[in-house]
């Protein structure tokens, strides 16, 4: 077997980031586009000694859950990997993967319930961030597959109809003005359920003369735009946001609801980009941790305090805990204009924090936590443990360091019992879950 042979073979599973196992004569291709189930014939395009990858070439037996791709971009853009995938093939995958990182990472056997999907799979998303490069005009859009090259692109089918309409007026202004070169990025926030936007230019630097003139431009297209930032970022890493923010129009802030809640958003803040299934998380969240009028509860990584404040509703305290400034400003302030008092936010660092709880000996009985994909660290676990609550609830867009985590807990005395897979993301390989974890031993 060597490169650029031409094979046949049958697709026997998938990888974490969806690609099809497909295997001859027990030798492994990992390729592209192709579903369980599926036989196909392909060219060997990278061999190494225990696998290989392949490209697809002929499909010689196609699969009943298999979709065209609506995207004209898709197999270029690194963005959505399991287009392919009809919706209850996405959602199969999403639930196995979840299952078998539980297995394989954390040693458990335990009940992973059906993935729940989304009624929205495309225009789905209240947030792009674009990358802007200069070659042979501006180019706007999204990274190609392993490669830093922009795809330059008109829309992408999974954001907001407005968000894509905004970006190509953006894109036709830096071109016009010729200023596409001090510009990195291109931020824009929509917020569904009132509809306002904010739009964040990221740049090089703040000398941008023709920035004001194309502000004025976008603002007059569109109404919709409440905030427009222009962000410096000098360094020479993949940090995104910079720390220097200037305001050119509008507030520094818009606002969105959900499910009656009120809240304030900032560039730099962490909001759910799927408003139709961030109900559904937080509902779950909330059965899960199953709190009365007499439950104090902590929140750790609780962002602009979404789900500190959903819990509100029902506990007797929560505190909330964040490591992001700005978003504990912005926690505080929809603290304020949803009129509820019995929430407290930090600032700090999640493990430090639970650590110090520890030590003022507070009582609690649930503890909250959403971290970000690299999980929580051993002193957050370690302290949660000796916090001693009755149950945690954990929120986590990564299978993997979940499953880690819950293995953990499950050494210092807590046996996770349930975790139910969301969709947040239609269309690639990314899934949320929550899992609730019981207290076993008793302090």
């Amino acid at each position: 077997m060597k490169k650029n042979d031409i094979l046949i073979g049958t697709c026997v599973d998938y990888t974490h980031e969806g690609l099809g196992v497909v295997k001859v004569d027990d030798f492994v291709f990992f390729m592209n586009d192709v579903l369980v189930g599926e036989e196909v014939e392909f060219v060997v395009t990278k061999l190494q000694k225990t696998y290989a990858y392949g490209k697809v070439t002929k499909m010689i037996k196609a699969s009943e859950h298999r979709e065209e791709a609506k995207c004209p971009y898709n197999n270029q853009c690194g963005g959505c990997q399991i287009m392919h995938m009809n919706k209850e093939e996405q959602l199969r995958f999403k639930t196995n993967i979840v299952k078998n990182n539980m297995e394989k990472i954390g040693g458990l056997n335990i009940d992973v319930k059906p993935t729940i999907g989304s009624d929205q799979l495309f225009q789905y998303r209240n947030k792009a961030q674009f990358p802007i490069q200069i070659k042979d005009g501006v180019a706007m859009g999204f990274y190609r597959i392993h490669s830093n090259d922009i795809i330059d692109m008109d829309r992408c089918m999974i954001q907001s109809d407005l968000i894509n309409s905004i970006m190509a007026s953006a894109k036709q202004l830096l071109a016009k003005f010729e200023c596409g070169d001090v510009f990195r990025h291109l931020l824009i926030k929509h917020a569904f359920a009132t509809n306002q936007v904010m739009v964040v230019f990221i740049a090089r630097s703040r000398k941008i003369p023709e920035l004001e003139f194309i502000v004025e431009k976008l603002t007059q297209e569109f109404s919709e735009i409440k905030s427009v930032m222009l962000n410096v970022n000098t360094r020479n890493d993949n940090v995104i946001l910079g720390d220097r923010e200037y305001l050119y129009f509008g507030e520094e802030k818009i606002y969105d609801e959900i499910d009656s809640l009120k809240f304030s958003i900032s560039s730099r803040s962490f909001y759910q980009v799927n408003p139709s299934q961030t109900k559904v998380l937080y509902d779950t969240v909330l059965d899960y941790a199953n709190i009365d009028s007499e439950d104090t509860v902590v929140d750790l990584y609780c962002g602009v305090g979404a789900i500190s404040l959903h819990l509100a509703k029902k506990a007797k305290k929560v505190i909330g805990i964040e490591i992001v400034e700005e978003a504990i400003e912005d926690a505080m302030i929809n603290a304020q204009i949803n009129n509820i008092d019995n929430v407290e936010f930090i600032h700090s660092d999640a493990g430090t924090y639970a650590k110090r709880l520890v030590q003022l000996n507070r009582s609690v009985d649930v503890v909250v936590v959403d971290p970000p994909r690299k999980g929580c660290d051993e002193l957050t676990v370690q302290s949660i443990a000796d916090m001693n609550p009755k149950k945690v609830v954990y929120v986590s867009c990564n299978p993997g360091t979940l499953a880690r985590d819950v293995k953990r807990f499950k050494e210092l005395g807590y046996e996770c019992t349930e975790v139910q897979p969301v969709d947040m993301f239609p269309n690639s390989y990314h899934v949320e879950s929550v899992v609730v974890l019981h207290r076993t031993n008793n302090k």
